[in-house]
């Protein structure tokens, strides 16, 4: 029977839907939808979101049997982790463990999972994606107001490398699949079918609008339609035009110079990474259809590049469309996770207790409907009772011999009998962590503040990522005194850090130091300062 898969891509400016019919032997692309999303002082975005969600569905009459949902990467971080060894087994194990030891946040307060990107038989690299539980919820309640309850929640910059494995990219060398969209652009590296790397940086339509909005002094309404209508970037200053279409190119170049920046620091980081750099560009997203945008990184940035045509394989059944050319790829490379996921990246939040249950339901209530087939499942539950107790028991036992393993592992000094069972393993783990909670309230109390306090408060402090990137190398606290040596972009950057720490109220006597641009045009810096008392 054929089986109808919705990709919805939700953007911050618009929702795109690629709706894919798959058969038992093949797959066709059949529609596209995209709605812009009316914002107003009434509805939250979320509400408006949902809106625009809820009225593309009922205005196209669609029905699903499968929907992939795309998070934005403005709501999810990514780390690449080394580690010693390849086993999935002992990646599941440890990988939160070790996140946790990047992230600001309780490891219990996060949904996380990972792509292993490369491994041997002795190590492996892994990039983690994970995003906050209250915005994932917020996420997935946006997406129930609308009766849509996705199977997979995925991450918009690395779906896209489904593209590649199709054929859509040639898979050969180092490349990057730039996607520009309204409120950021998603950048994602491959090594020929490989995914090696992704970022995502907050520049987009968006922030090209507000500049055209600054330098004439409009609306940003207005600022909108002259964006639309005067838009174009030029390698050069244009001649022949009048006063605003020159106003309107400068501010959309200062925007776009920008992210040129960003484009550049992300390749020369990845070549520093993997010894190897990028050799062309692949450009999709709403705001790369600006006249002019991918001569103008081309000659920037010193790439081949070209734009990400999904339109031209054989299971497109839509027609040649150059609107929806650059708008399609984010929405189909999610729906495309659900006709062919073998070889593909596997990162799904709908995991622990947020995994899908739609299957679930839908067995529910297939067996209330079939009483007889539910009675039969029992009679046939009960005859091989016996056969599962017994393999039950020796899993259990198997069990039992790892987690002791484990602990023994983490608490060499304890006497294996303790631990010889999960049960006797868990009251062990809850003394020791009793026993040391103990020991660092004491500590608290004789110090006054703790460690952890301390880098929670200073985060605090710190502008927020899009206002300014910064990577901390070294901290140290002693007493009431934080050193920190750090890099961020600019000298710029550096006084935003201190006016920032001193508005927080927190600290005292900051000082910047030693202030310098590192070999790589960062710019580096010592901080030290006071805790108010």
């Amino acid at each position: 029977m054929p089986q109808t898969i919705l990709g919805i891509d939700v953007g911050s400016y618009s929702i795109k839907v690629a709706q894919i019919k798959r058969t038992f032997k093949s797959f066709e692309l059949v529609k596209f939808y995209e709605k812009q999303i009316e914002y107003n002082d009434v509805l939250s975005p979320e509400e408006a979101t949902s809106a625009t969600l809820t009225s593309l569905i009922e205005d196209n009459a669609l029905t699903w049997d499968q929907a992939i949902v795309g998070m934005g990467g403005q709501h999810v971080s990514s780390r690449l982790i080394d580690l010693p060894f390849s086993s999935k087994k002992k990646i599941d194990q440890t990988i939160e463990f070790e996140l946790e030891s990047f992230i600001p946040f309780a490891i219990e307060d996060v949904i996380a999972d990972y792509h292993v990107v490369r491994s041997t038989k002795e190590s492996s690299k892994v990039l983690v994606a994970y995003a906050t539980n209250a915005q994932f919820i917020k996420f997935l309640t946006m997406l129930s107001n609308s009766n849509v309850d996705p199977r997979l929640v995925c991450v918009e910059g690395i779906e896209l490398v489904n593209l590649v494995n199709l054929g859509m990219v040639p898979p050969e060398g180092d490349y990057a699949l730039v996607d520009v969209g309204h409120s950021k652009t998603t950048i994602t590296i491959c090594k020929g079918k490989t995914l090696t790397h992704t970022r995502v940086v907050g520049v987009g339509g968006k922030r090209i609008t507000e500049s055209i909005a600054n330098k004439l002094g409009v609306p940003v309404s207005e600022a909108e339609k002259l964006k639309i209508e005067l838009g174009q970037i030029y390698l050069d200053e244009p001649t022949g035009v009048d006063n605003i279409t020159r106003q309107v190119n400068e501010a959309i170049r200062n925007v776009i110079d920008d992210l040129v920046l960003h484009l550049k620091q992300t390749f020369f980081a990845y070549q520093d990474e993997e010894g190897e750099s990028v050799s062309g560009i692949f450009l999709s997203g709403g705001t790369s259809r600006l006249p002019g945008l991918d001569r103008y990184f081309s000659i920037k940035l010193r790439q081949n590049v070209t734009f990400l045509d999904c339109l031209e394989f054989h299971f497109s059944r839509l027609e040649k469309s150059e609107v929806h050319l650059q708008l399609i790829p984010q929405a189909l490379a999610l729906g495309l996770r659900g006709v062919a996921p073998a070889g593909l990246p596997d990162v799904n939040f709908r995991r622990g207790e947020f995994a899908f249950k739609g299957d679930v339901q839908q067995l529910g209530g297939g067996i209330r409907r079939m009483g007889i087939a539910a009675g039969l499942v029992f009679v046939l539950a009960v005859s091989y009772f016996g056969m599962n107790y017994y393999f039950l028991s020796k899993k259990l036992d198997s069990l039992n011999k790892d987690v002791s393993a484990i602990v023994l592992q983490a608490l060499p000094d304890t006497d294996p009998r303790q631990v010889n069972t999960a049960e006797r393993a868990l009251k062990t783990i809850k003394s020791k962590k009793s026993e040391i909670s103990d020991r660092l309230s004491k500590l608290e109390e004789a110090v006054g503040l703790s460690v952890l306090d301390v880098v929670k408060d200073v985060s605090a402090g710190f502008p927020t990522r899009d206002e300014v990137q910064v990577d901390i190398e070294d901290f140290n606290f002693s007493t009431n005194t934080i050193k920190m040596v750090g890099r961020t972009t600019s000298f710029e950057a550096v006084d935003k850090i201190k006016l920032a720490l001193e508005k927080s109220g927190k600290f005292k006597d900051i000082a910047t130091g030693n202030v310098r641009k590192g070999v790589k045009d960062e710019i580096k810096f010592d901080l030290t300062m006071e805790l108010q008392k």
